[in-house]
C-alpha cells in the first residue's frame, strides 16, 4: 500500500485510534504539522512500521509508551521540534531502531531511567541543541553506537566515564561547543589523541580568554594544561578532513594528572617516542622578541621609503628654482617700493605752472612782493 503523507496538514492533535488495523504500513510521514503531544500507543498496530517522520512539529515532551508497538522501525525522525530534556528510557520498545535524529530541538539534559542495552542503534544526531548536562550512563546503554553528532550545542567538558563508554564509534562531531581549555578538558584531549575514527569539523576552545579559538589539542600541548601527558608520534589512522587541527600523536600515558588527582586513560598504545613541550613562559618571550625585531626592521624600511619618495617627489633643483623665484619676487617688490618713494619726493618742491601771458608779472601775498620772470622752461622762479 502507499505510504500514508500527512504533512504540512496542520494537525494538532492525533485520535489514539487513528492508526488501528494498519498492520502492514511501512512508512509514515508526519512532519510539518502542529503537533504537540503522542498519544499512549497511537502505533500500537504499526508493527511493519520502518520509518517515521514526527519533524517540524510542537512536541515539548514524550510519552513512556509512544512508541509502543514498532518492533520493526529503524529510522525516527523527531528533529525541528521543542523538546527540551530527552530520556532513553522512553525508546525501550523500539528494538530494532537503527537511526535517531534529534537534532534543533531545545534539549538541555540527556538522561537514561533505567538500565538496559540498546545494541541496534548506530547513529545518533544531537546537532543544534542546548546540551549542558549528560548523564554518566546514558552511552552505556547504546555500545554498537557509531556515529555520534553533538556539534552546536553548550557543552564545557566531558567526562572519561563517557567518552570511555562510546567503544564502537567511528565519527563524532563536537564542534561549536563552549569548551573550557583548562584541566577540565584533559580527558577530552585523552580521548582525542587515541581515537581512530574521524571528526569532521574543528573542536576549538571557547574560553578562557587565551584560548579562545585555538585546536583543543594544541591548546592542550601548547600552555600545558595537562602535566604529565607523554605523546606517542605514529602513523595516524583517521580520516580527519580539516588539514589544521590533523595530528600524528597518540596520547599513550596510563594517568595523567588534573590538579592533585590521579585520573586513569584510555591505555593499550605503546610509548616509541616522549615529547617535553617547553615551559608557556619561554614560548611567549621568543614570540615577543620576534614580534618586536620585526616591528624594528618595518619601521627602518618604513622611513626609508619616506625619505625615497620625498627625493623623488621634490628634488634639490625643484628647490632652488622655487628659491630664486622667492628672491626675484621678492627683489621686484623692493624696486616697486623704492620708485613709488622717489616719485613721492620729486613732486613736493614744485608746482607745475601754464602761465596765460608773456613777460614779468609780480605775486603779491601775505608776505610782501615777489617777482616772477617767465623762462624758456615754463618754470617759476622765486
Amino acid at each position: 500500500m502507499q505510504p500514508p503523507m500527512c504533512s504540512e496538514e496542520w494537525l494538532s492533535s492525533l485520535h489514539p485510534e487513528l492508526f488501528y488495523g494498519l498492520r502492514k504500513l511501512q512508512t509514515l510521514h508526519l512532519r510539518s504539522n502542529s503537533l504537540r503531544t503522542i498519544p499512549v500507543r497511537l502505533f500500537w498496530d504499526c508493527r511493519s512500521l520502518e520509518f517515521l517522520d514526527l519533524s517540524t512539529n510542537r512536541l515539548r515532551s514524550l510519552a513512556r509508551n509512544g512508541f509502543a508497538g514498532l518492533i520493526k522501525l529503524r529510522e525516527l525522525h523527531l528533529e525541528h521540534n521543542q523538546l527540551t530534556k530527552i530520556n532513553f528510557a522512553h525508546f525501550l520498545r523500539l528494538s530494532s531502531l537503527h537511526t535517531l535524529f534529534l537534532q534543533w530541538n531545545k534539549i538541555s539534559n540527556l538522561t537514561c531511567g533505567m538500565e538496559w542495552t540498546w545494541g541496534t542503534l548506530e547513529k545518533l544526531d544531537l546537532t543544534g541543541n542546548e546540551i549542558k548536562a549528560i548523564d554518566l550512563t546514558v552511552f552505556e546503554t547504546m555500545p554498537n553506537l557509531k556515529i555520534l553528532l553533538m556539534d552546536n550545542n553548550k557543552l564545557n567538558s566531558l567526562d572519561s566515564k563517557i567518552l570511555n563508554s562510546l567503544r564502537s564509534l567511528t565519527t563524532v562531531g563536537l564542534s561549536g561547543n563552549l569548551w573550557e581549555c583548562s584541566p577540565r578538558i584533559c580527558a577530552l584531549a585523552s580521548w582525542l589523541g587515541s581515537f581512530q575514527g574521524r571528526w569532521e569539523h574543528s573542536i576549538l576552545c571557547h574560553s578562557p580568554d587565551h584560548t579562545q579559538g585555538e585546536d583543543i589539542l594544541d591548546a592542550v600541548h601548547g600552555f600545558q594544561l595537562c602535566w604529565n601527558l607523554s605523546t606517542t608520534v605514529t602513523a595516524m589512522t583517521t580520516t580527519y578532513k580539516d588539514p589544521t587541527t590533523e595530528y600524528t600523536k597518540r596520547i599513550s600515558s596510563s594517568s595523567y594528572h588534573v590538579g592533585d588527582k590521579e585520573i586513569p586513560t584510555t591505555a593499550g598504545m605503546a610509548v616509541t617516542t616522549e615529547e617535553h613541550f617547553p615551559e608557556p613562559d619561554n614560548a611567549i618571550f621568543t614570540q615577543r622578541v620576534i614580534t618586536g625585531t620585526m616591528a624594528l626592521l618595518f619601521s627602518f624600511f618604513f622611513i626609508i621609503f619616506i625619505v625615497f619618495i620625498s627625493r623623488k617627489c621634490c628634488p634639490p633643483t625643484l628647490r632652488r628654482i622655487r628659491q630664486c623665484s622667492m628672491i626675484q619676487n621678492h627683489r621686484q617688490l623692493r624696486s616697486q617700493t623704492r620708485l613709488h618713494m622717489s616719485n613721492m619726493s620729486d613732486q613736493g618742491p614744485y608746482n607745475e605752472y601754464e602761465p596765460t601771458h608773456e613777460g614779468p608779472f609780480i605775486i603779491i601775498n601775505g608776505y610782501g612782493q615777489c617777482k616772477c620772470q617767465q623762462l624758456p622752461y615754463k618754470e617759476c622762479e622765486v
